[in-house]
């Protein structure tokens, strides 16, 4: 199944069915399962896909084409006819910030894109580490304790 999204990508990516992001991000996104993710920049128009290349889940950083917009919802782009972007950027400077959930792992990105911050969602600390806000970064678990953990 891994090996057609690759396959289906490639052919979508060549008859300009979508386009890889013309937007230089600095940072690419960690992929914790096989999908499409908005990027939070304001525009909802650049996403990006995680797939399985045999050896692991990797990040590819598209856009939509310029008649159209990311629906989250349904993973794809569709016409700015018939949707509307309500996205609004959360970031006003540089870092790293939690998102609220209960085992502490999953954060955001904010950084600098040229012309506007951008924000990165969906992102998540690997295996055990939990994400520690004070300092912006996934740390064990002996060192942080995550509030949604205690009982």
């Amino acid at each position: 199944m891994e090996r057609f999204s690759v396959v289906v990508f490639s052919c979508l990516l060549c008859f300009g069915l979508i386009k890889v992001a013309g937007t230089q991000y600095t940072t690419r996104p960690t992929c914790t399962e096989v999908g499409f993710f908005e990027i939070y920049d304001g525009t909802c128009k650049n996403y990006y896909m995680c797939i399985d290349n045999g050896e692991g889940l990797i990040s590819v950083i598209l856009s939509c084409a310029s008649s159209a917009i990311f629906d989250p919802s349904q993973g794809r782009c569709v016409s700015k006819n018939t949707t509307t972007c309500e996205q609004t950027s959360l970031c006003s400077r540089y870092g790293r910030f939690p998102i609220q959930d209960t085992n502490c792992k999953r954060y955001y990105l904010c950084y600098w894109s040229g012309s506007a911050y951008t924000m990165m969602g969906n992102l998540s600390c690997p295996n055990t580490l939990v994400f520690e806000p004070t300092s912006e970064k996934c740390v064990s678990s002996q060192k942080y304790v995550c509030p949604g953990t205690q009982g």
